[in-house]
Formats: C-alpha cells, sequence, structure tokens
C-alpha cells in the first residue's frame, strides 16, 4: 500500500511540474497579425531540406527579436517555396526586410540553393 502511495504522489508531482512548465512557457500575450510579408522561393527538390533547415534555424529568433513579428510557416508546393511571415503592422514587415537577421543570416544561408531571385509581397490584412 505504501508502495503505490508513493508511486501516486510521485505521478502527481510530476504532473504537477509538467503542467505548471507548459504553462510557464505559454504565452499570454496575443499577438495580432495585421500584415503578411510572402517570400517565394525557387528551389529545387534535392535542395528543400537544406532550405528548410534554414528556415528551421531561424524561425525562434524571428519570433523572440523581431519586432512585430506574430507567425512565421514554411509553405511548400512542387513549384516553389514560400515563406509566409505575419506581423502586427505592414511598416515591421517591411523593416524586417533590411534586419540583421533577414540580411547577413537568412539570405547568406539561403544564397546556394536559390534558382532564381526571390518574389517578395507584403500584404495587409482586410479589417470591416
Amino acid at each position: 500500500m505504501k508502495i503505490k502511495r508513493k508511486l501516486s504522489i510521485g505521478i502527481l508531482s510530476l504532473f504537477a511540474v509538467l503542467s505548471l512548465a507548459t504553462l510557464t512557457s505559454m504565452s499570454t500575450e496575443t499577438k495580432e497579425t495585421n500584415a503578411f510579408l510572402e517570400i517565394t522561393l525557387d528551389i529545387k527538390a534535392e535542395n528543400r531540406g537544406n532550405a528548410a533547415a534554414v528556415y528551421l534555424k531561424y524561425k525562434q529568433p524571428f519570433l523572440n527579436t523581431i519586432a512585430g513579428a506574430t507567425s512565421k510557416e514554411l509553405l511548400i508546393r512542387t513549384e516553389d517555396v514560400q515563406v509566409l511571415h505575419g506581423f502586427k503592422s505592414e511598416d515591421e514587415a517591411k523593416a524586417y526586410l533590411t534586419s540583421k537577421l533577414f540580411e547577413n543570416d537568412v539570405v547568406s544561408e539561403l544564397k546556394p540553393f536559390l534558382e532564381g531571385n526571390p518574389e517578395i509581397r507584403i500584404y495587409t490584412v482586410f479589417k470591416k
């Protein structure tokens, strides 16, 4: 009986720690997306894994350090690869294109895999 009780207390303690860790890692700030930056990349199929690695490497730094960043998604289709960035404002989307993270890190690491110049578009979200 004592072993079952100790086991139950241990499991409950572990559950409490995991729950607390999950809750503290969740952001209570709501980030409203009002603009999207879409970058379309012409990358051969055999190089898409390398491009995806660059995306994964810089996704969290983008979300943590770029002003107004709300999201970043990698979209893959047969013709090309797109990276869709969400921002609080159109101005913040434009500013990202001249940031150190974009110019020095992301562009330089993706350059060897590009078959042509990227297409860059910024969209504003329609709100009623």
